[in-house]
Parts: C-alpha cells; structure tokens; sequence
C-alpha cells in the first residue's frame, strides 16, 4: 500500500462515511449483500465475525477510484475518516 492509496479493504463504518449514510444502514445493507449473495445491498466480506468492504468492490458501485487521502499537505495520513460519532440535535 502506497501513502497516496487508502486500504485494500474497509471498515463498514469507513464504507458509510464515503458514502455519507448512516452507520445502522451500512450494516443492514452489507448483511443484505450477504444474505442475497450479492443480488443488493453493499459490497461486503464475512471475515470471522467482521465485515469488510474490499475496496475494489466500492470502486466499481461508485464508478470510480476512491480518494480518502486527507487534503493537508505532509499530514502523513492515509485515510481521514473520523471515527468519533457527532452528537445528535433535533
């Protein structure tokens, strides 16, 4: 893996954030996938007890290469997705 590259393989929750939905609906849709064999839902591998979303798969939904590298310059990061959950308002 090249600095310029994000993983081979992602966290469903890494997954949701590229694609801006909710972590809940990310789960039940790569369960989808699984449970369909792969007929809907998101791209996704059973890992023992994990999920993951092979890179390659999200690419080919979304059309393109991702680009998860973080904007600052020398910052050194792969990947800038955060992981902290921003609190809720109504």
């Amino acid at each position: 893996m090249t600095p310029e590259s994000p993983p081979d393989v992602l966290t469903v929750e890494e997954a949701a954030q590229i694609l801006r939905i909710g972590r809940n609906s990310a789960y039940g849709l790569a369960r989808r996938w699984i449970d369909t064999g792969g007929a809907e839902g998101l791209p996704a591998i059973r890992l023992g007890r994990c999920l993951r979303v092979p890179r390659s798969a999200l690419e080919q939904l979304l059309g393109g290469p991702l680009d998860t590298r973080d904007d600052e310059p020398d910052s050194g990061t792969v990947i800038s997705l955060d992981r902290s959950r921003p609190a809720r308002t109504r």
